[in-house]
């Protein structure tokens, strides 16, 4: 396990010397902040959900802090370990559904659990920043532990550019960037919070991990057989994911190949692609709904590469488990994705929105199946290496112990 990760996922904390002794035998108690929390969960939820749950598994106690749901208790203790770890889902967040009122109602109701319960908790950390940036740098003065806020998103459909987008953004604006230290999955999450404001010297990169143990390469090797060649799509089927754009390329790949395009997961656009797909002409053998799977490990086992079209990504927890599980991937040339594949390395980038350049780059996979396979191995190195959940974790413990000792008493 690497305790301290590579030198870009340590934090430039002004203050600590890097050989400033840190404790690592303290069990931490830990506030984790997060819109939705299991058994209701996206890519930031089940990125939230695997870290709490490894910090459970060292024996630290986490909080969770979510909004509540018909039907699911307010308090639920989600894990607990016989080392004293523990996972609590705390269902406190009762929120408006009428517009404006939303935005309030969240944050009152977050700001009451965090200020309530300042004593028991020696971190916090959000894992979206748009509601619950404005509630801690709102609460900040009355807070009795340090506070990480980690954006989920950039571009359109990512935190920053929704917050500009809220009415009232200007005072919103002010009370996220009174928070101290925000970590950046990517490098354009951290390009749109320092437009917004945010010191550069209170931004560290972090990253999102993936479980390496249940997501591993296939024993049977990439493209062995050209007459059943399959991408994959995972993900939710939204319009950030762009996916008419693979259903539009497929026609153009089934005049080389003989291949499925499997698209899994569910969403608004569902119907919408399936008009798609057979406004086109092509058969559910050529391009296959599966709908949403409560494991995707053997699905991705069964294709050959992973493809994802979106227009904005903050750390694909879709992508990271299609290259823990040795795939080659074909994905636009986004923030988020471009910090993850490396071009004809780990993977292909598509760096145009239109059919004939994703058909262009499935069917350069397609053709070099040496090269994919080496591609998908060079992926999953790298997934070990620096993106297991395990490391990840790591290097968050770091950070929460250097920000703990850190924190003015």
């Amino acid at each position: 396990m690497n305790a301290t990760g590579p030198e870009e996922f340590q934090p430039n904390w002004t203050g600590i010397s890097p050989t400033q002794e840190i404790s690592t035998d303290r069990n931490l108690r830990i506030g984790l902040v997060i819109s939705l929390f299991a058994p209701r969960e996206s890519g930031a939820e089940r990125q939230a959900r695997l870290q709490a749950e490894e910090l459970c598994r060292r024996g630290h106690q986490v909080t969770v802090y979510t909004r509540s749901l018909k039907h699911l208790p307010v308090e639920q203790l989600h894990m607990k370990h016989e080392n004293g770890g523990r996972v609590l889902i705390r269902r406190v967040i009762r929120t408006s559904s009428r517009g404006p009122l939303f935005g309030i109602s969240y944050i009152w109701r977050l700001a009451r659990a965090l200020v309530a319960d300042r004593t028991k908790l020696n971190i916090i950390h959000t894992h979206q920043a748009l509601w619950e940036s404005i509630t801690t740098g709102l609460a900040r003065d009355f807070l009795k532990c340090p506070v990480i806020v980690q954006p989920a998103s950039s571009g359109y459909d990512g935190e920053a550019q929704e917050l500009m987008r809220t009415k009232g953004s200007w005072l919103l604006r002010r009370l996220a960037i009174r928070n101290r230290r925000f970590a950046s999955i990517s490098q354009n999450i951290r390009e749109e919070w320092q437009a917004l404001g945010v010191p550069d010297s209170a931004i560290f990169k972090a990253a999102s991990g993936v479980d390496t143990k249940h997501f591993y390469p296939s024993q049977q090797p990439l493209m062995n057989n050209p007459k059943h060649f399959q991408a994959i799509f995972t993900g939710r089927l939204h319009a950030q994911k762009q996916v008419d754009l693979l259903i539009k390329a497929w026609p153009q790949v089934l005049k080389t190949a003989s291949g499925r395009l499997l698209i899994v997961g569910d969403g608004p656009l569902r119907e919408e692609l399936i008009s798609l797909r057979d406004s086109l002409g092509m058969t559910d053998q050529q391009v296959s709904f599966a709908g949403r799977l409560e494991n995707t490990a053997d699905t991705l086992r069964d294709s050959d590469i992973f493809v994802l079209p979106s227009r904005a990504e903050g750390m694909s927890n879709s992508l990271l488990e299609a290259m823990a599980t040795g795939l080659p991937s074909v994905v636009s040339a986004i923030g988020g994705n471009v910090d993850l594949v490396d071009h004809e390395s780990t993977g292909l980038l598509v760096r145009q929105d239109t059919p004939e350049a994703w058909s262009h780059a499935i069917l350069q996979a397609f053709r070099n199946p040496e090269g994919a396979r080496r591609w998908g191995q060079s992926a999953r190195d790298r997934i070990q290496r620096d993106y297991s959940i395990e490391s990840v974790v790591d290097r968050n413990l770091i950070v929460y112990r250097r920000m703990i000792q850190n924190f003015p008493n």
